[in-house]
């Protein structure tokens, strides 16, 4: 028999972690916000169960009922218990009997909860806060009478029975395909009630079964170990299941160590924590692709990192932590030795084959960190779970800032997926920094498209990632060129001819609209430009419905646009070519288009044919004019030249067949 607490914490580290809060400051500060947050629970009003909004729901689709089930199953529930668990944590770590005092009766409440509800989403949402339930449970168990015992029991069977029938449905019907994030929120509920209740066959199925561990850590990621799904962000949602049942099994003593555990082709777990590092830009931030809801995720941040600080003690995760700006959470506490070396990595201009990604950077080694590095992310990969209509996108930072935005209007309700503005607008094509075919949202992708090159010289890092079959725009080729130029370490002199140029070919055996699309941000949500801009009409219903204030103009010469954030000016210039006609909009920042407005641009030209090259400049002072040329090269090539501050180069760059 297990001596509990066994799950979120042992006696063991539970002494490690007092000692902790009396040697170091870090630790009383975590300490002191974790007893705040407990403190919560005194004036807290527990939540009512409601059923009767089910009688009405259950009729319906269940893809219409996403706001209720979200409400119901996740929102109402989690608060006050997330609270109780937290201030049972603190009776533990040497709080009053208050604490316990407190989340006894808050457990107690939760026995009333039905678990009637039908959704995709309610195992996850279950297990989001029953898994809160049971650690809470697992502290304070001591302190419960047999009769009250019998109903926690009955408690935790019924939430397994609702996840496990959950579970069931996912595997049977394909919900949101193979190895998806749910499952490990699934798994993770089994295997806590089979480690709590010594019932070794949920242990078993949560390691072994379908959809388990075993396949997961097998199939489901990419690369280095990147989760396959197209949002880098859900990322963590699939981590957040898995690092806790490593947790539990490690402290539990199972002997199948999941930290440690080296999967098919050489796999393991800390990958999916140290893979991610290789994508960010200079600030530590993931790229926003696909479904973000508007969240960046900021790597020293993200609660995994200090689970990988306690775990793996590694000069990596140590870096991390030094780069933290929120205070620290709970699971730190349990460091057992001095904090060890931090050591920031060393990062390079690369492919990420599996995922179909590259990230360009004009500033490599470890003095990419914090530096005025441009960082060029381009995608060609195909649509997985949560993806965008966003194909051969670019985001581009620079400057210590985002420049080209894959841009996501918030959603002022709580659930942001089933949101009308997530579906209608942020996961069209018009979103996003690439091409749209006459006026067409892209279909479904179901492979990934083509890297052409990848020349990360010393200079220049230039990618060409390419569609030449024809799987966005039926009968329409596709081919876009990214190169970055030289910057210079922040400890010495900025060079200002460092740039970056963009050149996006498309062509067709029929006549098309081609709009070359283009999102930025600007503190006053600005686009500073030269013409005769005239209000247009865009076209009627959504996503066009979600633009403002669109105006437009012939502009056929070289042409520049501005924006400022900060002290940073952001210059886009395109070389002309007859027939282009630029349409500025406002694209709302969130569903309620509060002030200011991201700004976006759309250029347009028509025929078999249209070749966009565009070249990007960013400062914190003035920006130098620049002067760009294109011609044909030899050997099917197309000669770009560009001056800027006295430095021509040229550029080679693979001609569109």
């Amino acid at each position: 028999m297990l001596a509990h607490p066994c799950l979120y914490a042992t006696r063991r580290q539970l002494e490690v972690a007092k000692r902790n809060i009396a040697r170091y400051e870090w630790a009383k500060q975590t300490y002191g916000q974790l007893k705040a947050e407990a403190d919560k629970l005194a004036g807290m009003e527990l939540p009512k169960f409601e059923t009767d909004w089910w009688q009405e729901a259950r009729k319906k689709d269940w893809r219409l009922t996403y706001p209720e089930i979200n409400l119901h199953t996740g929102s109402v529930p989690r608060p006050a218990m997330n609270a109780a668990f937290q201030s049972a944590l603190v009776y533990r770590l040497g709080g009053e009997d208050i604490c316990a005092e407190r989340a006894k009766p808050v457990l107690l409440h939760y026995t009333a909860y039905t678990f009637e509800f039908v959704h995709p989403d309610v195992g996850l949402n279950y297990a989001s806060w029953g898994i809160q339930a049971l650690w809470a449970y697992d502290l304070l168990c001591d302190r419960f009478t047999p009769q009250e015992k019998a109903e926690m029991d009955d408690f935790f069977r019924r939430m397994l029975n609702a996840v496990v029938k959950n579970d069931d449905w996912w595997i049977a019907e394909g919900l949101g395909g193979r190895f998806n994030n749910h499952y490990t929120w699934h798994k993770l509920m089994m295997a806590a009630y089979g480690l709590f209740y010594d019932k070794p066959e949920w242990v078993d199925r949560t390691i072994n079964g379908n959809q388990g561990i075993r396949e997961l850590m097998d199939h489901g990621f990419l690369d280095d170990g990147l989760w396959f799904e197209s949002s880098l962000n859900y990322h963590y949602t699939a981590l957040h299941g898995l690092l806790p049942i490593a947790l539990m099994l490690r402290n539990a003593g199972h002997p199948f160590d999941l930290f440690t555990r080296e999967f098919a082709n050489g796999r393991t777990l800390e990958q999916g924590l140290s893979a991610m590092v290789q994508e960010l830009f200079p600030d530590t931030t993931v790229p926003q692709i696909g479904d973000t809801y508007g969240h960046t995720v900021c790597l020293p941040d993200e609660q995994s990192y200090e689970t990988a600080w306690v775990v793996y003690q590694k000069p990596l995760y140590g870096w991390l932590m030094s780069q933290k700006k929120q205070p620290f959470q709970a699971i730190s506490l349990f460091r057992e030795r001095e904090p060890g070396s931090a050591e920031a990595p060393a990062v390079a201009s690369r492919v990420f084959p599996e995922h179909g990604h590259v990230m360009l950077r004009s500033i490599e080694g470890k003095e990419y960190w914090n530096s005025d590095s441009w960082a060029a992310f381009l995608s060609h990969d195909l649509d997985s779970i949560h993806a965008h209509h966003d194909k051969l996108g670019l985001i581009l930072f620079g400057r210590g800032r985002v420049l080209a935005q894959d841009v996501n209007a918030a959603a002022s309700v709580p659930h942001a997926f089933s949101a009308k503005v997530t579906s209608q607008l942020d996961r069209t094509t018009l979103c996003h920094n690439t091409i749209m075919v006459d006026g067409k949202d892209h279909p479904y992708i179901g492979e990934k498209l083509s890297l052409i090159e990848f020349k990360p010289l010393p200079s220049v890092k230039t990618a060409t990632v390419g569609d030449l079959k024809g799987l966005v725009y039926e009968g329409v080729r596709m081919q876009r060129t990214v190169a970055v130029t030289d910057a210079t370490p922040r400890s010495t002199l900025r060079s200002t001819s460092a740039y970056v140029l963009d050149v996006f070919q498309a062509a067709s055996e029929a006549e098309h609209t081609y709009d070359w699309l283009f999102h930025t941000l600007d503190d006053e949500g600005n686009t500073r430009t030269e013409g005769d801009f005239k209000p247009v009409r865009l076209p009627d219903g959504p996503p066009w419905s979600w633009l403002r204030n669109a105006r437009s103009a012939r502009l056929d010469g070289t042409w520049n646009a501005e924006w400022r954030q900060g002290d940073v000016r952001f210059r886009l210039t395109m070389l002309g070519a007859p027939g282009t006609e630029v349409t500025l909009c406002d694209f709302p920042r969130n569903d309620e288009f509060e002030p200011p407005p991201m700004p976006m641009l759309m250029v347009q030209r028509k025929g078999k044919s249209a070749a966009f090259v565009a070249l990007y400049q960013a400062e914190k002072r003035d920006l130098p004019p620049v002067e760009i040329s294109a011609s044909e090269g030899p050997y099917d090539m197309l000669r770009v030249k560009v001056t800027l501050a006295g430095k021509t180069r040229e550029h080679l760059i693979p001609k569109l067949k």
